[in-house]
């Protein structure tokens, strides 16, 4: 028994009675008593649950089911479990839509549909949005974190490289201002696809120096704090996305495994 934790106890007239229920059905059971429990409890990110033999106990049910269960649970991120230490309430993610995102995506470009263009329409469309409440919300803190990504990406062009670190901090960078963490994931969707499909795309029309000067239009404007001119700064650098995703060699990824992308090794074209 956890200290100062209540013990759990179902409410007599809403039963888990394993004997009357398919497998299936009980372990979905078993989740929904549990986040009742989290939530009836009062419970937040990272607070502990009660032990497999409490859960068990209270339940009425196997170990067997309760796992089960619980593996559904972690896999949205509802629970954590740490090997010798317990099951906690997990933290809010959007990892899970991430992966779903990441792997749709590459599945679309393998079968030459239009769904990766999709998924980039909607990053255009989220960034155009954002970058205008950035211009008006920004902090000097906020402009200083930019322009080092920025001053990053000048360096490689003057230098002839396009430097993809620096692009994807540059873009990190911008929305540090909204203070919402799910935006900076959502976003990391768009480059998991991009760092996955890097082979498969046609050689960037822009040189270095022109992306890095996209990204200075962009900052200029948030330092000016003009909304306006910020979104159209964006949407001028997604055209070069967009083009590139158009020229996607579908027939090449379907014959080939594509890799899984490398944190540590930079790749040669910007996003």
């Amino acid at each position: 028994m956890i200290a100062g934790w209540p013990m759990f106890r179902r409410r007599e007239d809403e039963p888990i009675k394993s004997q009357s229920l398919a497998r299936s059905s009980l372990v979905t059971e078993v989740q929904d008593a549990i986040k009742d429990l989290i939530l009836r409890e009062g419970l937040q990110p990272g607070d502990a649950l009660p032990t497999e033999n409490e859960l068990t106990s209270s339940l009425g049910i196997s170990r067997g089911s309760l796992r089960e269960a619980l593996k559904v649970l972690e896999a949205t991120g509802i629970v954590v479990i740490r090997r010798g230490y317990g099951m906690y309430v997990g933290e809010m993610s959007l990892k899970a839509l991430v992966a779903e995102l990441t792997f749709h995506a590459q599945l679309s470009a393998a079968n030459g549909t239009k769904q990766l263009q999709n998924l980039v329409e909607l990053r255009e469309t989220l960034e155009n949005l954002l970058v205008r409440r950035v211009a008006r919300q920004r902090e000097t803190k906020h402009l200083e974190a930019i322009d080092l990504a920025l001053q990053e990406m000048i360096r490689a062009a003057e230098r002839g490289e396009f430097s993809p670190d620096a692009d994807r901090l540059f873009h990190e960078s911008l929305y540090l201002a909204l203070d919402n963490p799910f935006v900076s994931q959502l976003l990391s969707a768009f480059w998991a696809v991009l760092a996955l499909l890097e082979d498969y795309l046609p050689s960037s029309a822009s040189t270095p120096m022109e992306v890095a000067t996209d990204h200075q239009n962009i900052y200029n404007a948030i330092a000016d704090r003009d909304a306006g001119r910020a979104e159209a700064a964006m949407a001028d650098h997604f055209r070069g996305i967009s083009d590139r995703l158009q020229h996607v060699d579908a027939a090449k990824i379907a014959s080939a495994s594509i890799r899984r992308p490398d944190a540590s090794q930079a790749e040669n074209e910007p996003a």
